[in-house]
Parts: C-alpha cells; sequence; structure tokens
C-alpha cells in the first residue's frame, strides 16, 4: 500500500505538478515583458524631457558660441 502512494504522489508531481509550475510561470514571464501604461507614460515624459534638455544644450552652446567663437577648440 505504501509503494502505491508513493508511486501516486511521484506519478502526480511529475506529471502534474511539474508542468503546471512551468506553465504557471511562463504565463508570469509574458505577462511581465509587456509595458504597462504607467511605463509608457513615464517613457514619454522623459522624452520629452530629454528634448527640452537638449534644446537647453543647443541654446547655451549659441549663446556661449556668440560670446566666445572659439570655445569649443580649448584656445
Amino acid at each position: 500500500m505504501e509503494d502505491v502512494l508513493i508511486a501516486l504522489i511521484i506519478f502526480g508531481s511529475f506529471f502534474i505538478g511539474l508542468p503546471w509550475v512551468i506553465f504557471h510561470y511562463v504565463t508570469k514571464w509574458k505577462s511581465a515583458a509587456t509595458i504597462t501604461r504607467e511605463d509608457e507614460k513615464l517613457l514619454d515624459e522623459l522624452h520629452d524631457m530629454a528634448r527640452r534638455l537638449d534644446d537647453r544644450m543647443e541654446t547655451v552652446e549659441r549663446i556661449i558660441a556668440a560670446d566666445d567663437p572659439n570655445w569649443k577648440t580649448g584656445r
């Protein structure tokens, strides 16, 4: 009787439990791989901020170049 019980536990854990665990984590990984709306909003905000910072840097470079045309060469 104990041998049958042990065989059922092994069979159940190997052929039922193991595939269930694998499929469970596969679906978790697939859902985690997608970008959320909050992430997309954050990326849009970061892109806008980077664009504004780039515009500011170009403005600062134009102002400095107007004051000293040789500022990039390091004299």
